[in-house]
Parts: structure tokens; C-alpha cells; sequence
């Protein structure tokens, strides 16, 4: 071993953890030139005209779906639960109705970005408010047998295991692990925002 080299830091959790923080300043103190912002900032417009676009044509997908099952089911609870996903899909969209951020003529990249990632903290934030919103319609279809009548239709036998799986308690349980698991997800992507936000102050020095 070469005497001239620094002892290595112990592998323990908080040396690693240290370490990742440590990166992160330093790549945080690194300026950032004018060109580098306006090149961030037109990555970021593209990406929020894709992801606006994405995000209406799922929606608007959902809800044609949702507003199909409505007329071509007889059951009552699955057409409420169909009913009130369609409402679900058709308020998200109204309330993302507005077209993407665009960057305008006398903006500067600094303050264009800026107003990207808060908008973008924002409207996760809203969205994670929404998700719990769909358990009343999850509950309806449980409430109805929908996956039971699902796999009837799809010709399970009824004397199954997987029949009998579905026709108890185990779909609800598993949609409300699933909804808990997309709302943890959109609050770190939240916090990604934050810190990307807080990451363009300190290197612009603002």
C-alpha cells in the first residue's frame, strides 16, 4: 500500500452516506454557464410538452374505457365503480386542462426553469392528493365481485384457487398496496423537484 495515499473511510452506512452528501455540494458549487441554463431550460420545455401530452391521452383513454364499461354492464356496483373512475379520469383532466409551460420570448432560462420545478412540485403534489380519491371506486368493484365476474367471463372455473382469491378480500388489499406505493412514488418525485430546484439556486447564486 502507498504510504503517500489517504486512509480509506471505514464502508460503514454513515460513510456512505456522508460520501453521497458530499457529492452532491460538490456538484452543487459547480457554476453554470448561460448556455448550459438555455439548453437545461429547452430539455425542459420538450419534456413538459411530452409529458402534458402523455398525460391527457391516458386520461382521455381511461375515461373512454370507464365511460364503455358504464353502458355495457348490468351490475350496479361495477357500474358505479366504473361511473366514478370515468369522473375521476374527466377531473384530473380538467384540472391539468391548461397547455404546457413554454418558455417566452423576454423569460430567461433561469426564471423559465424555476417556474418549471415548482410548477412540477406542484402538480405531483396534486396528483398524490387524487390517488385515495379511487377507493371508492375500487370498493365498489369489490363490492360487485368485479374481478370474480372478470375471470368468469375470461371462463375460470368458479371452484378455482385463483377464482377464490378473487372473490375475497385480496384484489381490494392489493389495489390499496398498489395506490399507497404510487403515492410514496409521486412524493419523492416531489422532493425531486425540491431539490432540483434548490440545486439551481445555489449554482445560479441566486
Amino acid at each position: 500500500m502507498n504510504e503517500n495515499e489517504p486512509p480509506s473511510t471505514p464502508a460503514t452506512p454513515e460513510g456512505v452516506w456522508k460520501s453521497i452528501i458530499e457529492k452532491d455540494e460538490a456538484k452543487m458549487d459547480i457554476a453554470v454557464t448561460p448556455d448550459q441554463l438555455c439548453a437545461m431550460a429547452r430539455s425542459r420545455e420538450r419534456e413538459s410538452v411530452w409529458s402534458r401530452r402523455i398525460l391527457l391521452t391516458l386520461l382521455i383513454s381511461l375515461a373512454a374505457a370507464f365511460a364503455y364499461n358504464v353502458f355495457s354492464v348490468s351490475q350496479f356496483w361495477i357500474r358505479f365503480s366504473q361511473g366514478w373512475m370515468f369522473a375521476w379520469c374527466c377531473l384530473l383532466a380538467w384540472r391539468f386542462r391548461r397547455g404546457p409551460r413554454r418558455m417566452s420570448a423576454t423569460e430567461s432560462c433561469v426564471s423559465f426553469l424555476r417556474r418549471e420545478f415548482e410548477a412540477k412540485r406542484s402538480g405531483l403534489l396534486e396528483i398524490r392528493r387524487y390517488v385515495f380519491l379511487l377507493i371508492p371506486g375500487v370498493l365498489a368493484a369489490w363490492r360487485g365481485g368485479g374481478p370474480a365476474l372478470r375471470l368468469r367471463a375470461l371462463g375460470v372455473d368458479p371452484s378455482s384457487r385463483i377464482y377464490g382469491l378473487a372473490a375475497g378480500p385480496w384484489p381490494f388489499i392489493i389495489i390499496g398496496l398498489l395506490l399507497v406505493l404510487i403515492w410514496l412514488a409521486f412524493g419523492l418525485a416531489a422532493n425531486k423537484a425540491t431539490r432540483e430546484l434548490d440545486e439551481l439556486r445555489r449554482r445560479t447564486q441566486e
